[in-house]
């Protein structure tokens, strides 16, 4: 029984080793597409064919040759020397089709004879750098701590219809991490992949300003003269905190520091309100409570 069963596997694999011998001797005809390549293009000029893609062609061959044609590095070889800026004309012929191997293949037909391509010109062109910041916190400290050479440009090159609607070049996104000796080293970003950097890499330099605290005595309290009221104290003292080029310059003729009318009406101790200016905060103030003594009428 194990045998006969023995038997019957080994004439099944031959059968089909048969068959198999058969069909790759014998002739088939297939469709196989080939890559296009473009030789001797005219210096500073590059083609642009984004939609141009692999032309298909029947073939007719025998089955191993047809299956060692889709493995092989076939291509349809064109000469671009005669090719001038703008729109060109491609006829493709049986002869513009170079095989790897010197196998008997038949070309039917090529599907796709002529088609057009676009030559165009290599150009250089400078164009502002676009800073991008990794959140809008880093980007709030980059405005106080100011980067001085924030106006750069950068020469890219590549085709001129391409080049054209490039407005500006992004760096990759700066955080305040990368902040090391003052100077920052950012990334820039190819605005398409036929677009050259002729610098990929910028150096932001960056002025950290003194955060300092001054206490500043002395500050009159304001309020509303309608409310028939009196003050004590009239005078507070503050201590703030920011720039030092902004903090320096504070007194007590700048620093606006109120009582607001609402508190005046409810209560007999109120606090104090202050206006300082961006990037200024207040850390204290003395005394905390203001009092409020209302007049007879």
């Amino acid at each position: 029984m194990k045998k006969n069963l023995s038997l019957k596997i080994l004439a099944l694999v031959a059968a089909i080793l048969l068959w198999l011998q058969q069909s790759l001797l014998k002739e088939h005809t297939a469709e196989i597409s080939f890559p296009l390549k473009f030789e001797n293009v005219p210096k500073n000029y590059v083609i642009l064919a984004n939609n141009l893609s692999d032309i298909p062609v029947l073939v007719k061959s025998r089955g191993m040759n047809i299956i060692f044609l889709k493995k092989s590095n076939c291509f349809f070889r064109i000469n671009a020397a005669n090719f001038h800026f703008g729109e060109n004309k491609i006829n493709l012929g049986k002869d513009d089709l170079i095989f790897s191997s010197k196998k008997k293949i038949e070309i039917i037909e090529i599907k796709k004879k002529s088609f057009k391509i676009y030559l165009d010109k290599i150009i250089t062109k400078s164009v502002p750098i676009k800073i991008v910041f990794a959140t809008s916190k880093d980007e709030e400290f980059f405005l106080k701590n100011k980067i001085v050479n924030i106006n750069q440009n950068v020469k890219i090159k590549g085709p001129a219809t391409i080049l054209s609607k490039v407005k500006r070049v992004k760096t990759t996104a700066i955080s305040r991490k990368m902040l090391k000796n003052d100077k920052i080293i950012a990334d820039l970003i190819s605005p398409d992949s036929k677009v050259q950097l002729l610098k990929k890499k910028i150096t932001l330099n960056v002025t950290q300003l003194r955060i300092i605290s001054k206490t500043i005595s002395l500050i009159p309290v304001r309020y509303s003269l309608k409310e028939n009221i009196s003050i004590i104290p009239q005078k507070v003292s503050a201590m703030v905190q920011g720039p030092e080029n902004i903090v320096k310059k504070l007194n007590n003729r700048n620093i606006i520091a109120s009582i607001k009318t609402e508190k005046i009406k409810k209560n007999d101790f109120v606090t104090v309100d202050f206006n300082l200016p961006a990037g200024v905060k207040l850390l204290e103030y003395t005394p905390q409570k203001i009092q409020i003594i209302r007049n007879k009428k």
